[in-house]
């Protein structure tokens, strides 16, 4: 999704669509036996970890519109940094594909909870080519033919937050993206000359950070809450070629039914004041909220979602999840309606790749009004 990729967080784009979507589900199940394993880092307990490093990786393969057939392959490293098992461990993901059409990307996203989490940094790192869409601005688009394009792109997002109370940490974060349409094909918006950002540019940003993250795992929690306020202000004075401000909040909250019976719930929301880019504006849809939307297929600078999803792990490493939920976007708060919030429902397949941190490989068949999609992934959808 690249909603994360071009503000904030981290993110791990492994797409897939269609049959071959189910191919690269298989292939990971199949393979996730060998590749999975841990190597024994006790001779440095003294020094830097008593945990012990888990590695595990797979191979994918998709097929999409915009990318046609693709491979890749990812690899996930964790390790607990602290003799304390209720500390988090922290975790490293190196991902990338390359498709029939030339469309690539390689995302790396290292996370550290570091002195019994006292202090967590993150650090994203992307770069990527991709066929991309733009259907306009606002919650009722229509849907037209010439809506592809072409763009490149390099990401980078550091986050550094401390603790103050308890559970609570400030911090700060910076965010670099650097995008370049490289082709506007036939994209009568991008054509017009009248769009900010058609031909890409710099965004440079810094902002704080409001965090609180009591979840018992950064993978498949069963029980806690992840509370996130961020914001971001992007000006010439730090190289940007444009000057807007960000905020992002994100609430997420873990109910365990019983043992194989999770609840999660997860309300989103962004504003945007200024001047963004328009690939940089609130994007509704994609792999993790509103699910069953090609990301971007409605943007503006107001965008609030919420879900709801019910996890089951039925049998050994495997699991099944269902959820629904609905948001839009919007030009103001105030211009927010009921009768135009875009429903999102659907079913998903997990298969556990690693018992001890509770990593999943995700499937989910997606709904939403007059639209549709599949979604191969690792990590929770939240």
């Amino acid at each position: 999704m690249k909603w994360f990729r071009d503000h904030t967080f981290r993110r791990s784009r492994l797409p897939w669509c269609g049959a071959s979507g189910v191919l690269a589900f298989t292939l990971s199940l199949a393979l996730s036996p060998v590749v999975v394993g841990q190597v024994d880092m006790s001779h440095l307990r003294d020094t830097v970890s008593v945990g012990r490093l888990s590695v595990t990786g797979y191979p994918y393969i998709f097929y999409s519109p915009e990318t046609e057939f693709a491979v890749g392959g990812a690899l996930i490293l964790t390790q607990r940094l602290s003799a304390n098992p209720e500390v988090k461990p922290s975790n490293a993901m190196l991902s990338g594909y390359y498709s029939a059409k030339g469309s690539y990307d390689v995302f790396l996203n290292p996370e550290f909870f570091l002195a019994d989490e006292k202090y967590y940094l993150g650090l994203s790192i992307d770069y990527y080519k991709f066929v991309d869409k733009f259907w306009g601005i606002g919650n009722t688009t229509p849907d037209i033919p010439e809506a592809g394009y072409i763009r490149k792109a390099f990401w980078l997002n550091i986050e550094f937050d401390v603790s103050v109370i308890g559970d609570l940490k400030l911090g700060m974060n910076y965010d670099l993206n650097v995008t370049d349409v490289i082709d506007k094909q036939m994209n009568p918006y991008l054509l017009s000359g009248d769009l900010t950002g058609t031909d890409g540019g710099v965004s440079s940003g810094i902002g704080g950070v409001l965090f609180a993250d009591t979840r018992n795992g950064p993978f498949s929690p069963s029980e806690g809450g992840y509370y996130k306020l961020s914001f971001l202000n992007a000006g010439s004075w730090l190289g940007s070629t444009f000057t807007f401000s960000r905020w992002i909040l994100d609430l997420r909250q873990y109910v365990g039914i019983s043992k194989p019976l999770v609840v999660a719930l997860q309300f989103y929301a962004v504003a945007l004041t200024g001047s963004p880019p328009f690939y940089q504006l609130a994007a509704l849809g994609g792999d993790n909220i509103e699910r069953g939307y090609y990301e971007g297929r409605y943007r503006d600078k107001f965008y609030a979602a919420a879900q709801v999803e019910m996890r089951w792990n039925f049998w050994r490493r495997f699991g099944l999840i269902g959820w629904i939920g609905a948001g839009d976007v919007s030009s103001s708060i105030g211009d927010f309606r009921l009768t135009s919030l875009k429903p999102s429902f659907g079913i998903g397949l997990r298969f556990m790749l690693d018992p001890e941190t509770l990593l999943n490989v995700r499937a989910d068949f997606a709904y939403g009004r007059d639209s549709k999609g599949i979604y191969f992934n690792a990590k929770e959808a939240f």
